[in-house]
């Protein structure tokens, strides 16, 4: 990887610039997430401003493009391997082909109606559908984030968007793969322009000691590319999953994190090494965990981290806004901005819509997606550094269009709640008819529940009863779970033993990897719907940690625990359980129980043996 590279081959002079600009980066950062917190505004565009503000366009807090360059791109590494992780197909399993065809249709639509765009403001054609191909993907963790904060994942639009970005994703992989066949023809493009193919080629290959140097060689690069890429999703898929259960065993999660860090950033090299960049790599490597049974831990040891890689990507970004340029084109900026977000939310939306959704929701789901995401950066960049597609001045212009189009998700996806009630009298298509899209959306638009369980969390279950999830399948496990099993009661199994995990999976039950005191894996056993959690496992500091987080996730959840002394039982009372069982008092009422009848016993077989 680069960025690592040149962090350790740089001088100590270079290294204290190099943390000096993180530590700024990094303070402008935690002052926007408190700020926002604060004020309840979103923080990713906050982000991206105070960015520009440090930047060296303004303040000039940070000046050195080149450590930006480097911090963006760990970051960025990071950020979508966890970004990918996060993304679990089961969330669209229902309506997937519908929900896919949807990402697809209106993906290329959008990449197609920008094309023409880019070429009205002066880009080659070549030049113009690599932008288009860029500005055609979302922001997977502004979309993200919006959902989770709202708890609307499980929702119609939530698993409509979430399907459509992971569509884009994919495509994606072919942009970044076809990018060396579109830099060919804009060498031709330039050359005819000057009436001058021959030397203009041999000019621009003798300039760039990279680049092939005649398209059959840009064929094989990505022949070359596409095979590599094919064997690491065929490594991730087979043997990846093996490697984690082995890393798993005795309940190492520390293990488990190693591994799948280290795989994250060897499929970054890899994809590096193939000329698709880092980012996919590390994208394709969280994607293809997120289908183990290990996705759950991972996610929610890597949680916090996820969010300190988008406060570092997201700054980084605006700071490569160059505040003076834009100012010099902000009609260009602007035209661009509302092209964008409307093109974009327009096609979605129609795309949705006559795929078989309501007008509520495609409408929404379009102002969801509407924006540029982490993708488009890096399309950009490597069609501009890598391949000569795109000058320094078109690149600032497109980076504000990107920022710009972030920082207006939010407001734009709230205008299209509020005109809820009046898409709601539109009729949906009559040529497709699709339940997975057709769902009314009545409830989504409202505020998120502040207490208590959260009905947004997830879609209605289909059981004459809320569940209960049970941590721990030992021997107290087993019977909880044979007991509600004859009662007709649903349950959930937290376990960190993988080889019962995926032996209770196989037979169908709802087992799920992972940390009791993991709040990723309590939410994705969800938490916020069930009716109780039973704690049956022989860990006190486990269980009252437990209690602390499952309390705050849901104040109204019926909370059992185990502990071993009455100590520890009032800490976990205190901390939130309803009902704790304590072993020495369990044990010592059991044994005073069972010693008085033998010794009853003992008793009278004495007095009838002396009889």
């Amino acid at each position: 990887m680069p960025a690592l590279q040149a962090i350790l081959l740089s001088s100590n002079a270079d290294t204290k610039e190099y943390v000096g600009d993180l530590l700024v980066l990094l303070l402008a950062a935690a002052t926007v997430s408190i700020l926002a917190r604060r004020i309840r505004l979103p923080s990713i565009p906050g982000y991206l401003l105070v960015g520009a503000l440090v930047g060296p366009s303004l303040l000039g807090l940070i000046s050195s493009d080149k450590n930006t360059g480097q911090i963006s791109e760990l970051a960025i590494v990071l950020l979508m391997f966890t970004i990918g992780l996060h993304l679990d197909t089961s969330s669209i399993r229902s309506g997937m082909v519908s929900i896919l065809t949807v990402g697809a249709t209106s993906t290329i639509g959008v990449a197609l109606a920008l094309w023409p765009v880019g070429m009205a403001f002066g880009l080659t054609a070549p030049a113009a559908l690599a932008v288009g191909l860029a500005l055609s993907m979302s922001s997977t963790a502004v979309v993200l984030g919006i959902l989770q904060q709202r708890r609307e994942i499980h929702r119609v639009h939530g698993r409509l968007s979430v399907g459509i970005s992971l569509m884009q994703d994919l495509i994606s992989i072919a942009a970044l793969i076809a990018l060396p066949v579109l830099a060919q023809w804009h060498l031709h493009v330039e050359a005819d322009a000057a009436n001058a193919l021959s030397s203009s080629i041999t000019q621009a290959a003798a300039s760039s000691p990279d680049a092939p140097s005649s398209l059959l060689d840009r064929l094989r690069d990505v022949a070359i590319a596409v095979c590599g890429i094919a064997a690491l999703i065929g490594f991730g898929r087979w043997v990846m999953p093996r490697l984690l259960r082995e890393a798993s065993r005795d309940s190492n999660t520390e293990a488990l994190l190693v591994v799948s860090a280290t795989a994250a950033l060897t499929a970054a090299v890899i994809t590096e090494s193939l000329g698709v960049g880092t980012v996919l790599g590390a994208f394709l490597a969280g994607f293809l965990l997120s289908s183990t049974p290990f996705r759950h831990q991972l996610a929610g040891q890597l949680s916090p981290m996820r969010d300190l890689f988008m406060a570092v990507f997201f700054t980084a970004v605006g700071i490569q806004v160059d505040v003076g340029s834009a100012f010099e084109n902000w009609w260009v900026i602007a035209i661009g901005v509302v092209a964008l977000l409307s093109i974009k939310a327009s096609i979605i939306g129609f795309v949705t819509w006559a795929g078989g959704g309501t007008a509520p929701i495609a409408a929404l789901t379009g102002c969801l997606l509407a924006q540029a995401g982490e993708f488009s950066l890096v399309i950009l960049g490597t069609a501009a550094d890598q391949h000569g597609l795109l000058n320094e001045r078109t690149m600032s212009v497109l980076i504000a269009i990107v920022v710009l189009s972030l920082v207006l998700t939010t407001p734009l996806s709230e205008l299209s709640r509020r005109m809820q009630a009046r898409l709601s009298r539109v009729p949906p298509a009559r040529w497709i008819t699709s339940p997975a899209l057709h769902e009314p959306l009545p409830s989504s638009v409202q505020a998120p529940n502040t207490g208590g369980s959260d009905p947004f969390h997830d879609d209605p279950l289909p059981y004459p009863h809320r569940p209960v999830i049970i941590a721990g399948f030992g021997v107290v496990g087993r019977n909880l779970a044979e007991h509600f099993a004859a009662a007709g009661i649903p349950y959930i199994v937290i376990e960190l033993n993988p080889s019962t995990v995926i032996r209770q999976q196989k037979l169908g039950r709802r087992f799920i990897f992972g940390d009791i005191t993991n709040p990723d894996v309590l939410e994705s056993a969800g938490v916020h719907s069930a009716e109780a959690v039973i704690l049956t496992i022989p860990d006190d500091d486990a269980v009252l940690r437990a209690c602390g987080i499952i309390r705050q996730l849901n104040p109204s959840i019926f909370i059992a625990a185990r502990t071993s002394f009455l100590s520890r039982a009032i800490a976990a009372t205190e901390l939130g359980a309803d009902y704790v069982t304590v072993e020495e008092v369990v044990t010592a009422q059991d044994m005073a129980k069972q010693v008085m009848e033998r010794l009853a016993k003992r008793l009278v077989d004495s007095l009838d043996a002396a009889t």
